[in-house]
């Protein structure tokens, strides 16, 4: 590919959209006159997880032009207007980079452990406290217990669930290994696990920051679990229609239930409640069932007076895919819900939900290994260490991507053991997240190993 072709085809991204094609332009005005800067800019931008070294060789360039492109990134007051806003479809993988920076930062020992095969933890873990059942049957959902796809039948319930024990020894290890944030989500509904609000409670003792996925169904303003939750620093209801019979549908609730109801009431009463924190936001996983409904969720997430409004497409495809009909029409509602302005709740899309407002085709590039262990592992409801949250899953479960159990070993002996097994990164499907992750610290690696520091990357 030639140096022209490469440039042609990254001003192609970054001018795709006339909002997205002026935050660019303003970021450019202001780079070095030498065009080999600004080609490394705008090849950087249209895709910020390539590695320095590649980037300097597909644009015929000296790795040291790219470091120089680096510290003119890094200094320019615009950078942060156009890469944080919602027209950048880079925006959530430039924040990934940006906060992995900033942890390899303060814990240096990670990216060496990392390429020392060393057992070592990130500091966000995500875990899945549940009895390994669920309420709801969401049709998009990675968690099923369906016949088909249970603990069962993809024997992880071998040696039982974790009981309340379980979980806060292995938090006490977390604590002592540097996990600072838990994610709380997965393995079915943790809020109906009786034993929640203790293993909370022992988290936020320890000082780890909690963030917790739930259908909102299960709160009971007034219990313990509700005085949990609002010790927590984030809560996200999932709730992907406004309108309750949409819900029942995409949820498997029944309209006996009124579960859209149950669930807009907790959620006020939450906020009622509490203080400085959690925050509290809504997820919505944009499917056939509610494509037509993106606006009136938008607005329905304003009534109630959430934090954010999370936007995102079934990227692993459980739900029959959007034909392109539909397509054309959450593109248009996309539009239109970015473009509002003076709301009180930010409205947060998916890069491959930008992708596909600005007219271009979602990036599912994969890597040569998987390192999904190293940014975000999960420990599932039988005490399965994974790579991620959906090799945790019973869908997607697979004997080669367990790394072993944490009910029977203590967690950095399981880490240490399998450290030295190298995981393909070839899953059939892959969680729009962990591609990111995965092409980011691969670039950041690369780097390091390239002799391009972490201070001197763009993302600081």
């Amino acid at each position: 590919m030639t140096v022209v072709t490469l440039l042609d085809q990254a001003q192609q991204f970054l001018y795709c959209d006339d909002q997205l094609a002026a935050l660019a332009t303003e970021v450019l005005s202001h780079a070095p006159a030498e065009p080999a800067i600004r080609t490394a800019l705008a090849c950087h931008l249209a895709a910020p997880h390539t590695p320095a070294a590649t980037l300097a060789a597909n644009a015929g360039l000296e790795i040291a032009t790219v470091r120089d492109m680096y510290l003119f990134a890094r200094r320019n007051p615009q950078l942060p207007l156009l890469v944080g806003s919602s027209y950048y479809p880079h925006r959530l993988r430039w924040g990934f980079a940006a906060a992995t920076v900033a942890e390899w930062l303060r814990r240096p020992e990670i990216p060496q452990r990392i390429r020392a095969r060393e057992p070592v933890l990130a500091e966000t873990m995500e875990i899945h406290p549940t009895r390994g059942t669920c309420n709801y049957r969401c049709r998009m959902c990675l968690w099923s217990d369906q016949a088909e796809f249970t603990y069962a039948t993809k024997q992880l319930d071998t040696h039982g669930l974790m009981g309340v024990g379980d979980w806060t020894g292995v938090i006490d290890e977390l604590a002592a290994a540097g996990v600072r944030r838990l994610i709380v989500s997965g393995g079915g509904e943790a809020l109906i696990n009786p034993d929640l609000p203790d293993i909370l409670n022992h988290a936020v003792g320890l000082g780890i920051e909690i963030h917790v996925y739930t259908t909102g169904f299960s709160i009971q303003p007034g219990s313990r679990l509700f005085a949990a939750l609002l010790r927590c620093h984030r809560i996200r209801f999932s709730v992907h229609s406004p309108d309750p019979i949409t819900y029942d549908h995409i949820a498997g609730t029944r309209p006996r239930q009124r579960a859209l109801e149950r669930v807009t009431t907790n959620l006020a009463a939450l906020l009622e409640e509490r203080g400085e924190s959690p925050a509290v936001g809504i997820g919505m996983v944009i499917q056939p069932g509610n494509h037509a409904q993106i606006e009136a969720m938008a607005d329905f997430a304003e009534a109630c007076g959430v934090d954010w409004l999370d936007l995102r497409k079934d990227e692993v495809d459980v739900t029959e895919g959007l034909d392109d009909a539909q397509l054309i029409v959450v593109r248009d509602q996309l539009k239109a819900v970015r473009a509002r302005v003076g709301g009180s709740t930010r409205i947060d899309i998916g890069d491959e939900l930008v992708m596909l407002a600005n007219g271009l085709s979602p990036d599912r590039s994969r890597t040569a290994e998987c390192l999904g262990r190293w940014f975000r592992p999960t420990i599932g409801a039988f005490g399965h260490l994974t790579p991620c949250d959906l090799k945790a899953e019973p869908r997607f479960a697979a004997t080669g991507y367990d790394l072993g159990n944490v009910k029977r070993s203590r967690i950095l002996d399981v880490v240490a053991a399998s450290n030295g097994r190298r995981i393909d990164d070839d899953c059939a499907q892959c969680m729009p997240s962990s591609r990111t992750g995965n092409a980011v610290i691969h670039k950041l690696l690369d780097d390091l190993q390239a002799g391009v520091s972490l201070e001197e990357q763009p993302f600081v």
